[in-house]
């Protein structure tokens, strides 16, 4: 699937022809006084997007395919990042701080972690087996924690050794015993049938986020310019394609897309030949995006804003697919 021919952009004033039956960008949402963070979703009518917090707390919202509804998480802080399973949707962020919203009452639970590390990532795999990692400030101690559906600890099986240098970013993996954790220290860790290794990777380059499909598993980072990485049992390739790439922040595999968003709203996808473009008919902004969602329907969601170039502020949503109902 390829969108590099999709639609004119909506920053300029009109298209002169009708926008392609497969789709259109619009900007659904700039100038968010919080920067979004992630998104994550079950389909293109559940869509759960978390940010910021911009004084009156963390930005949570949900698409339900008519309209947004905002909710109150509760308490500040920023929240880095959102997934999810039927029942629960799983939230992490800072001062170790873990949500879980469920769907059936409506209401929100919450945890601290057993120390107060920024999470970067959540990862639920079942309600009693959830996963989330983070750092310090500095990035140079990371942290991974797993709940069993009563208490939040360490794995007891994850030495010192293993996390030594390395700052975990975002979790991903294929079932319970088969898990890819990336960040910081030119390394990940792979956690398969019981056994943690850590993975050599091509580059000390950062990675921010991973994520799979059809057998494959991507990383995405890089410093300026961007970065992918193939995750395997055999190893990690660089298959960052040749050219001029920017940073990117974000990846989703689904089984008819694997899309990639970074600096200067940067839209890559990778395609069935498994060659790596830009998606250029991508609207164009000077702001970062930090995650992205493709539905079932092959719509993206890509959310941002100013965060590594600014303070978590200019929040932006931009969407493809059938337009969305105002």
């Amino acid at each position: 699937m390829c969108r590099v021919t999709v639609a004119c952009l909506i920053l300029l004033s009109a298209c002169p022809y009708p926008a392609p039956a497969q789709g259109t960008w619009e900007i659904v949402e700039k100038g968010l006084p919080g920067a979004l963070m992630s998104v994550w979703g079950s389909s293109a009518e559940d869509v759960w997007v978390v940010g910021a917090d911009a004084g009156d707390g963390p930005v949570v919202k949900h698409w339900d395919g008519d309209a947004w509804t905002e909710l109150d998480a509760g308490g500040p802080g920023h929240l880095w990042w959102v997934s999810g399973l039927d029942d629960g949707v799983w939230m992490s962020g800072d001062g170790g701080r873990i949500l879980r919203y469920d769907r059936r009452d409506m209401s929100f639970e919450s945890w601290t972690a057993p120390s107060p590390e920024r999470l970067y990532g959540v990862f639920p795999l079942a309600e009693d087996d959830v996963w989330a990692c983070g750092s310090d400030e500095q990035n140079t101690a990371g942290v991974i924690w797993r709940y069993d559906g009563a208490a939040w600890a360490a794995p007891a099986d994850l030495t010192p050794e293993l996390m030594e240098g390395f700052a975990c970013f975002k979790i991903w993996g294929w079932r319970a015993d088969d898990l890819w954790f990336v960040g910081y220290g030119g390394v990940a860790l792979h956690y398969k049938k019981g056994t943690w290794s850590r993975v050599e990777l091509p580059s000390d380059r950062p990675l921010f986020t991973v994520h799979g499909a059809a057998g494959d598993v991507f990383a995405v980072g890089g410093a300026v310019s961007g970065y992918i990485v193939e995750l395997r049992d055999d190893g990690a390739r660089d298959v960052t394609p040749k050219g001029e790439v920017p940073q990117l922040a974000g990846i989703y595999a689904s089984g008819s897309a694997t899309v990639a968003v970074g600096l200067e709203g940067a839209v890559w996808e990778r395609g069935d030949d498994g060659v790596w473009t830009a998606i250029e008919a991508a609207p164009t902004t000077p702001l970062e995006y930090h995650a992205v969602y493709v539905d079932p329907a092959e719509g993206i969601w890509a959310v941002g804003g100013r965060i590594y170039t600014g303070n978590l502020s200019d929040g932006l949503l931009t969407h493809y697919g059938s337009p969305l109902p105002q």
